[in-house]
Formats: structure tokens, C-alpha cells, sequence
């Protein structure tokens, strides 16, 4: 809808002046047009006329001060607060200044600049004042009744004006004001990461050009494999296989065959030979994804791997020698898993060679819009959306979310928003359901023991009937038990009801 038709909308039918006026009052675009246009409208009443114009809240509040180019006023030398009392009605007012009045600053700072008379009329929208027009005259009787009907007769018009200008600034300002939005870009780097990150990276060049066994732990979605991969790439094993195993997702029974291979009728069902991860790793990179899962049984086999670099299948006799360069991963503690006997602490020793701790998303927030943009860019090739960037009103909330899923939960939350999305810049909202979840979650409460719990029962019913113990509504009615028994208990756990009942 043109701005000018959705202001007619809002305001009151019949409001907007004559047919003339109306289409005077679409051109309107800033404050020099504004003020052109009503004095065109008054010129047949007053050929020289200095105008001022207040935009103002209920409390009298200034928000803007706009003067036409002939008025000898500064907008930086007027109050920001006028009375209330001037836009109490709809009507039209003429102020004459005798002299100077402290309790007005708006008429003092007027009559300072030479002004002996005002014309004074509010402009409203839905019987609620948003500002007002001012007529200035350095000399008295300059304002007939005609030009005072005149610009009560108009008022609507410059109402209408006033309106269009002061929306079409703020939208101004707001646009130089808002940031850019974001751009969807698939980047084309391994790892992206800010400054939080960088540490992490150099490690990774470090020990990537060695040999040395590396241990990447981390959160759950915080991008180990990630790690694991620019570990790889940037290694002199680059050239050769990477392969990867995730521990947790193998049955127990079949652990051992997938790592180690096996030999034809090695056991029913091996029809015939398999090659293992160790050997197809062979010269390259084995990246043990979940290590922390690996049974115990088959983590003193992965040892004996580590120390003496040779295998044999499942079912075999021969001795295998392989070349392999060892990247494993856990989102486990496995300091606290050695204490508890859950992980062998010479395995443990042998993987922590090289350690490499992934900081979870929360601590790393300036890599938030960077992963944004990544993401974005990718769903919307993916679903062939015409998505060209995020709105960046939405990085506030998304920044104070802690991301309890870390870079995963932030890929398909920004997935499901390309999906949905119906323009090109898509709006981003954490999740709400985690959000109230872990605004839920409160400390248990302490157990009791029997006697604290009777004991306040007991003091609970006492306070309730006001210390009786016998008859109806009596404490003991209450906790149906005897007057006599009710007595006993109070005796053993030492409750005297002068000491319960205020």
C-alpha cells in the first residue's frame, strides 16, 4: 500500500482536507516539502509566515523540532519538554508573549528570538495529539480570524503530512542504523572458526605434520571429526585413506572383526574374508570416533595394536604390520572413566599423547554468525531456496542461547528456518522447547529423614487448628491418630505446641 493511502486509512474517514489538498499531501517527502505545502495552503491569509513544527509524546516530550528555512530560530536552542496543556484540544490557540516566562521555556525561548505572537494548533491522529504547528509573527494582531480557520480547517492535511515525514525519517534512520544483514556464503574451508577457535587450529598444525596419536575431546556436535579431518589433510598421510569408525555404533560382537578384519568360517556367517579398518587405514589415518565406548575387552586388543603396530584377523594366525597413523575422539571424561574402571589408564596414556580440547559453541560466539552464513548458504543450495541472508535482528537471541547441541543443533535449526522461510532473508529463533527446559530445571529437594518428616507434619496440623490437640478439627482429628498417641509423638520428637502456634 503507498504511504500515503495506508495514513488515510489510519486516520478517520473525511479527515484528510479537500480533494486538492489530498493530492498535494501524497508528494510529501521530507521536511522542507512539508513546510512548502502549508504555505502554499495559508498563502491566500498570510504571505510571510515563519513556522515551526513540534513532535511530541502525551507528556510533552520532544522527539523532532522542524523549521521552515526563513525562521530565525535554531532547533538546538529549543526545549525539549513543552506544557501539556498545549495539546490538550483539537482546536487552534493564539499565544501573545508579553515577556519573558520561567515557567514556560517554550514561550521564553520564543520570545527571546523576537516572537510576539503565536499560532498555535495540535495535530492529532485518532483524537490523540503527536505533535503541533506553530505560526510565528514578531508583531501583535498579525493572525485574523480567517487564517485561524484556515488552519483549523486543515489541520487533518498537515496532520496527514506531518505523519508521512516523520514515518519516512524514522524508516530513514532506521535503516542506517540496523546492520547489515548477513550474507548466506558457502565457505570453502575445512573449519570455520573466530578467534575462540584459533587456538585449537594451531595445535592442529602443529601436530599434524607428525605422527603422534591424537585425542580430540569435546561436546557432543562440537565438530571433532571436523578436527580429525584437518589433522588428516594437513599430514604427509594426506595423499592416502582416512577411515573412520564410530565405536558407539557397533554392536559389541562385531567390533573386533570391523577393526581388526576376519578369515573365512572364522566364526558363523563369515563366508569369507574381510579386510579391517586397520588394514584399509594402512599408510593413511584411523580416526576412532567414540573411543570412550569401546568395550573393555576390546580396548586391551587396541592397545596391543598401538604398542606393537601389527594385527591378526579374527580367526587367523598370521601377523599383520601396519602403518597407521591414530586420530581418536570422545565426548567422554575419561580421567573419570579410568578412576571408575571403565577405561583402561595404559590405553588411556597411549591416546593422550597429543590432546586437543573442542570448546563447546557457548564459548565460542564469535563463530556463531560465521556458521550462520555457512549454513544458510548450504540449506539453500540444498533446497534450492532463493535465500540471500539472515536478518540480523535475530543474532541477539541467538548468541545468548547457550546451544546445548552445539554446531549440529545450529545447522538444523537453520535448516528448518530456510525451510519455512517466504523472502530472501530468513529469521532464526533458538529453540524454545530446550529453552524452558532448562528454565525448568530446579535442584531436587533434600530427603528427609522419617522423624523430620513426622515433625513437621505434626507441627504443620498444630499450626493448622491453632494448637488444639483433642476434638473436632483438633490435630488429631486431622492426622487421624488418638488424642493420646498425637501426644506421645509430640513428647518423643521434642514439639511443644506453645512453640508452633503464634
Amino acid at each position: 500500500m503507498e504511504l500515503f493511502g495506508l495514513l488515510e486509512w489510519l486516520l478517520p474517514q473525511g479527515t484528510t482536507g479537500n480533494q486538492s489538498e489530498y493530492d498535494l499531501t501524497m508528494k510529501i517527502r521530507n521536511e522542507t516539502e512539508l513546510m512548502a505545502f502549508i504555505q502554499m495552503v495559508l498563502m491566500p491569509y498570510l504571505h510571510n509566515i515563519s513556522m515551526l513544527i513540534g513532535i511530541t509524546d502525551a507528556e510533552g516530550m520532544i522527539a523532532f523540532w522542524w523549521l521552515n528555512s526563513n525562521n530565525r530560530l535554531s532547533s538546538q536552542a529549543l526545549p525539549d519538554r513543552i506544557a501539556p496543556s498545549y495539546l490538550a484540544d483539537g482546536s487552534s490557540k493564539i499565544l501573545e508573549l508579553q515577556s519573558p516566562d520561567r515557567r514556560d521555556a517554550f514561550q521564553t525561548t520564543l520570545f527571546k528570538n523576537g516572537v510576539k505572537e503565536v499560532l498555535l494548533q495540535p495535530l492529532r491522529y485518532h483524537e490523540k495529539a503527536f505533535g503541533f504547528l506553530c505560526l510565528l509573527a514578531d508583531s501583535k494582531a498579525t493572525f485574523s480570524n480567517a487564517l485561524q480557520q484556515a488552519v483549523t480547517r486543515s489541520a487533518a492535511a498537515f496532520a496527514v503530512g506531518s505523519l508521512q515525514v516523520l514515518i519516512l525519517s524514522l524508516t530513514e534512520k532506521y535503516r542506517q542504523e540496523i546492520p547489515a544483514a548477513l550474507p548466506a556464503v558457502i565457505m570453502n574451508k575445512g573449519i570455520i572458526g573466530g578467534d575462540a577457535l584459533q587456538p585449537v587450529l594451531q595445535m592442529v598444525a602443529q601436530v599434524a605434520p607428525t605422527d603422534a596419536t591424537v585425542l580430540i575431546t569435546g561436546e557432543t556436535g562440537t565438530g571433532k571429526e571436523l578436527i580429525a579431518e584437518a589433522v588428516h589433510r594437513l599430514s604427509p598421510r594426506s595423499q592416502q585413506a582416512m577411515v573412520k569408525v564410530n565405536c558407539a555404533a557397533l554392536p559389541p560382537n562385531l567390533i573386533e572383526s570391523e577393526l581388526f578384519g576376519h578369515e573365512k568360517g572364522a566364526f558363523t556367517g563369515a563366508l569369507q574374508m574381510r579386510i579391517g579398518k586397520f588394514e584399509q587405514a594402512d599408510k593413511g589415518t584411523l580416526f576412532l570416533d567414540e573411543v570412550g565406548e569401546l568395550p573393555l575387552e576390546l580396548q586391551a586388543k587396541l592397545l596391543r595394536v598401538l604398542q606393537e603396530r601389527e594385527i591378526e584377523r579374527l580367526g587367523g594366525a598370521k601377523t599383520i604390520r601396519v602403518d597407521v597413523r591414530i586420530v581418536a575422539a570422545t565426548n567422554r571424561n575419561l580421567e573419570e572413566d579410568v578412576a571408575n574402571k571403565k577405561f583402561r589408564e595404559d590405553l588411556y596414556y597411549r591416546l593422550f599423547v597429543f590432546p586437543i580440547h573442542l570448546p563447546p559453541l557457548r564459548e565460542r560466539k564469535d563463530d556463531i554468525p560465521l556458521l550462520l552464513q555457512h549454513f544458510t548458504g548450504k540449506a539453500a543450495l540444498r533446497y534450492g531456496r532463493n535465500i540471500t541472508g539472515i536478518n540480523p535482528a535475530c543474532l541477539p537471541a541467538l548468541l545468548a542461547y547457550g546451544w546445548p547441541g552445539n554446531i549440529r543443533e545450529l545447522e538444523n535449526t537453520v535448516e528448518r528456518a530456510v525451510i519455512i522461510a517466504t523472502g530472501p532473508y530468513i529469521n532464526i529463533m533458538p529453540p524454545i522447547s530446550r529453552q524452558v527446559a532448562a528454565s525448568d530445571m530446579s535442584p531436587p529437594l533434600p530427603v528427609l529423614t522419617l522423624a523430620d518428616a513426622e515433625r513437621n507434619t505434626i507441627i504443620r496440623a498444630l499450626q493448622q487448628c491453632n494448637g488444639r490437640i483433642r476434638g473436632p478439627g483438633g490435630a488429631a482429628a486431622i492426622l487421624e491418630i488418638k488424642p493420646t498417641t498425637l501426644e506421645a509423638r509430640m513428647r518423643k520428637l521434642g514439639i511443644v505446641k506453645e512453640h508452633v502456634v503464634k
